[in-house]
């Protein structure tokens, strides 16, 4: 066991690729894997992996809630290992509690993690918006004024990385962006800066109080999806009905893009959120069980 070097990513790869090939995982798609492996790389040492006769065999990302271990490889002790590994990683970190996600349909899985002590706390959603379905356009209030992400403007990714974290405060998941993690994934072949909106005070254009962020996936069932994935507000700054004209903007953008469904993810516990989906016709679809054990 130790922490993720640099070398170590294409070995990571092909867990996640074997994993997903035997595990069917529901929601986790084969582009899904470059897209993790771009936010891994940027903090290396926020991963622990698994080395078996010099190859990785296995991988634990407390901050993606992800522990996987080669189909081939199981049974040999790595997944012990790696939450042990990946506690003290959580402890070092000053975390209460290591959280993975634990798949429904595999019950080796969950005896696993009830072997270990972990205990099911919550779990996140993907709902899905059908195509077609009608949702109103974008209309945000008079005392803001939005815009497109600037790559030219919006070079300050330790400010960008505190705004993000403001306007999480409260989530029922904490949210532990960095600097070096928003600069890997704006810096990545596919990153558009179309795919953000900010919002900002209309009587202090520079003061941002909210953004959006969606992406466009290719599914090889669905066909051209579309994803809201994040909507964040500072806390002054909700019950203004800036995240519904977030959401509606993400929509309706995504579906002039060409996307047919419409997919986003949301904390069960968050009532707000998952009313406000379910308002504008959003549909449960996928579970994540999110299972925690105590770092102390």
């Amino acid at each position: 066991m130790r922490t993720l070097h640099p070398e170590d990513i294409d070995g990571v790869r092909g867990v996640m690729a074997a994993s997903l090939a035997t595990d069917a995982i529901p929601g986790f798609l084969a582009s899904d894997i470059d897209r993790a492996l771009v936010r891994i790389a940027a903090d290396p040492a926020s991963t622990v992996v698994a080395i078996e006769d010099g190859q990785i065999v296995g991988y634990c990302t407390p901050r993606h809630d992800d522990l996987t271990v080669m189909p081939d490889a199981r049974r040999h002790g790595h997944g012990r290992r790696l939450v042990a590994a990946a506690l003290e990683l959580a402890r070092d970190r000053g975390l209460d509690e290591l959280q993975l996600y634990v798949p429904l349909h595999l019950p080796a899985s969950r005896a696993f993690a009830a072997a270990l002590g972990f205990r099911y706390r919550s779990s996140l959603w993907q709902f899905h918006l059908a195509a077609g379905h009608p949702v109103p356009g974008p209309a945000f209030p008079d005392d803001v004024v939005v815009r497109a992400f600037d790559p030219a403007r919006d070079v300050d990714f330790d400010a960008w990385a505190a705004f993000m974290l403001a306007a999480f405060d409260g989530h029922p998941t904490p949210m532990d962006w960095t600097p070096s993690v928003l600069r890997a994934v704006h810096a990545a072949p596919d990153f558009d800066p179309g795919s953000i909106l900010l919002v900002a005070d209309a009587a202090d254009p520079p003061r941002l109080v909210a953004f959006a962020r969606i992406e466009m996936l290719d599914d090889p069932e669905a066909g051209t999806v579309g994803e809201v994935g994040l909507i964040g507000v500072l806390p002054a700054w909700r019950r203004r009905g800036l995240g519904r004209e977030l959401l509606r903007w993400g929509i309706a953008t995504l579906r002039t893009a060409g996307a047919g469904r419409i997919e986003l993810n949301v904390e069960a516990e968050n009532d707000r959120a998952t009313a406000l989906y379910r308002a504008h016709g959003f549909q449960p679809a996928i579970e994540w069980p999110h299972w925690v054990l105590p770092t102390r």
